[in-house]
């Protein structure tokens, strides 16, 4: 296992009329034995969901469901009788358990809705699902927020799985160094902007767009420099 650029051109895509997808891993029509996922990751999607429209009502189980909310609305509703409306700037969490129904719609009257949903394996699949919200989480600005983890926290989404997850917002010229642990292994994922990545070892930064994803194994140290204004995760895996 090695440390990986992620090309955000090299992606699976999906287009219907009034869905634009992109997929880092094997997801639907998109099946490359290469892209299964990296550690608990098993899903990285891009979707631009058209107003009025969305997924209709699905089954999910054994997933740790996040969705990162860039722009636009997307409505919530599941079989265990949660409901909820996300707007630009949320984070939504799925605890699917031992299995959950569910429904996302964007109910706006013109404007599409741009999201990133990840999926993690969970590691307590006999639960009964688990909804969480936590809202603006996309829109700090002073550094690195901790928005989802194993560990319950105030104002953190808890995760089953041993995972934690990192939400950056960075104007041009802020700099961010994410760490880890000799056992840990990490992700790091573009949402919006350019980006400069420097890793410990390489004599040249390397630039990350929008949807560029990076995955670390060896590499302990990445100092993050935002060119424009940027958004991005940072994920520390088991």
């Amino acid at each position: 296992m090695s440390d990986v650029f992620h090309d955000r051109q090299a992606r699976g895509w999906a287009r219907t009329g009034w869905l634009q997808a992109h997929y880092t891993f094997s997801f639907g029509s998109f099946n490359d034995p290469t892209r299964m996922g990296f550690r608990a990751l098993r899903v990285i999607n891009e979707d631009i969901v058209a107003a009025g429209s969305g997924f209709a009502e699905h089954a999910h189980d054994h997933f740790e469901i996040l969705t990162f909310m860039l722009s636009g609305e997307l409505e919530h509703q599941d079989s265990a009788g949660h409901q909820g409306l996300l707007r630009a700037g949320d984070v939504q969490l799925i605890s699917s358990g031992s299995g959950v129904r569910h429904s996302e719609r964007n109910p706006a009257g013109q404007a599409p809705t741009h999201l990133f949903q990840i999926w993690l394996h969970g590691n307590a699949d006999d639960l009964a699902p688990r909804y969480q919200l936590l809202q603006g989480a996309l829109l700090a600005t002073n550094g690195p927020r901790l928005v989802a983890s194993a560990a319950a926290q105030p104002g953190v989404l808890q995760l089953r799985a041993p995972v934690s997850v990192w939400a950056v917002a960075a104007q041009p010229g802020e700099r961010c160094s994410h760490d880890l642990p000799g056992d840990r292994y990490g992700w790091l994922q573009v949402l919006e902007g350019v980006v400069l990545v420097e890793a410990e070892g390489e004599p040249q930064p390397l630039e990350l767009r929008g949807g560029d994803g990076l995955q670390l194994s060896t590499v302990r140290q990445v100092a993050v420099v935002a060119r424009t204004e940027a958004r991005w995760l940072w994920f520390d895996l088991a």
